[in-house]
């Protein structure tokens, strides 16, 4: 963290990918909350004038304060409300409870969260209260504390809908089994027939060294595979997407009424800051250069 006799600053480490190197994205601390380091990676929490609290993993940005929403929405929202009747859920990660925050806006009957590193868990609800809110103490929610590659194995034909919300598809990154084609293959078999899926893509710069061989792989094992755009200010190169996948549900082809009466039943005690039906209509349309 290069600092001056005033100011402190955080500067993201160097993500892969065509930024490695030669662009810096960097942060004024207004306020240190926690640093440390887990048995698996670095935590930093600071306080920033413009996106209020930071939330980093080994260097890395994971969610601010002002735009963690429409992160947390997106991976859940579009493949929720795209299933038919999504009862048993998976999250693979998730330790800071914003996707979990969200799961729970529908009426799931139960969550499995699986999250390797249990003190992301103890630190987000000290410090990240506004992303996890009491997501961890619903008696829906059963937390697992060992990798998702190990966790998926005991499963098949179970799960309506997995979330995959890990970090970054480095392969230096102790997530990185969590893009193999072989974890895919498991993630299919724990599937039920009308399961869906959702996992990380990453920045549109790197279309072509990440989004489209995450699609690819996915695609040697499932059907039907879709993109999903969504826009992060506190993430560098804002335009990011996810990438759903399922065994027979066409993600594109949804029924969009029926998705608007269903979003109308549940906003009327949950909080959609960001999602619409509107939007996850929106967030599949891509330009040609972006279609794998």
């Amino acid at each position: 963290m290069p600092t001056s006799k005033k100011q402190k600053w955080f500067c993201e480490k160097l993500v892969p990918g065509k930024r490695f190197g030669h662009i810096r994205h960097c942060f004024l601390i207004d306020k240190l909350i926690y640093q440390g380091k887990t048995k698996f990676q670095k935590i930093l929490i600071f306080d920033n004038p413009v996106y209020g609290r930071v939330f980093c993993l080994d260097d890395i940005i994971e969610l601010s304060e002002s735009d963690e929403f429409i992160y947390h929405e997106m991976i859940s929202h579009p493949f929720l409300f795209s299933h038919p009747k999504p009862e048993n859920i998976l999250i693979i990660g998730g330790g800071d409870g914003g996707a979990l925050r969200e799961v729970l806006k529908h009426p799931v009957k139960k969550v499995d969260l699986v999250e390797i590193d249990n003190e992301v868990i103890d630190i987000s609800k000290k410090y990240l209260k506004f992303v996890c809110q009491s997501s961890f103490s619903d008696k829906r929610v059963k937390i697992q504390n060992l990798s998702g590659e190990k966790f998926i194995k005991d499963y098949k034909n179970y799960y309506d809908v997995i979330i995959i919300d890990c970090t970054n598809p480095s392969p230096e990154s102790f997530s990185s089994p969590l893009y193999s084609l072989k974890f895919y293959n498991n993630i299919f078999n724990a599937l039920k027939d009308d399961g869906i899926m959702v996992t990380l893509g990453a920045s549109f710069l790197d279309f072509n060294s990440y989004i489209r061989k995450i699609f690819w792989r996915l695609k040697k094992i499932f059907p039907l595979v879709t993109l999903y755009r969504y826009c992060m200010p506190s993430y560098h190169c804002g335009e990011y997407c996810f990438i759903g996948a399922s065994k027979k549900i066409n993600l594109e082809k949804v029924n969009f009424n029926k998705i608007e009466e269903n979003f109308k039943k549940l906003q009327k005690k949950a909080n959609f800051k960001y999602y619409s039906p509107q939007i996850h209509k929106a967030s599949m349309v891509l330009p040609k250069i972006w279609q794998p």
